[in-house]
């Protein structure tokens, strides 16, 4: 079967008919939204989306696989970016500590 991704949530795999369905909803926020210029997804969609579509589609089992990779793909993330910032913060702490030693050195001297 053709799917086609939600315009709010890409990770999430809708029928044609079903994705028709969502886009017009959200087209609907944007044509509702105060600020006509705004620009990205409206927030009302992307509150739609959370409270009432996603907890509609999640009682299909084929969307809650989805969701279950979604978070997996998100916990895999999410540890790769912690251990990046270890390294970074570990680095950046060890040139911190050289630049202590240092300033000690320099004002040791200066006395």
């Amino acid at each position: 079967m053709i799917s086609k991704m939600h315009p709010v949530a890409n990770w999430v795999r809708l029928s044609p008919p079903e994705h028709r369905r969502a886009l017009d909803k959200v087209l609907q926020f944007r044509d509702q939204a105060p600020d006509p210029m705004a620009s990205g997804m409206p927030e009302a969609a992307t509150q739609w989306f959370w409270v009432e579509e996603l907890p509609r589609l999640m009682q299909r089992p084929e969307v809650r696989s989805q969701a279950l990779e979604h978070l997996a793909q998100l916990s895999a993330k999410r540890q790769d970016l912690e251990s990046q910032i270890r390294l970074l913060a570990g680095s950046l702490i060890e040139q911190q500590s050289e630049i202590d030693a240092e300033v000690a050195l320099i004002e040791q001297a200066m006395q």
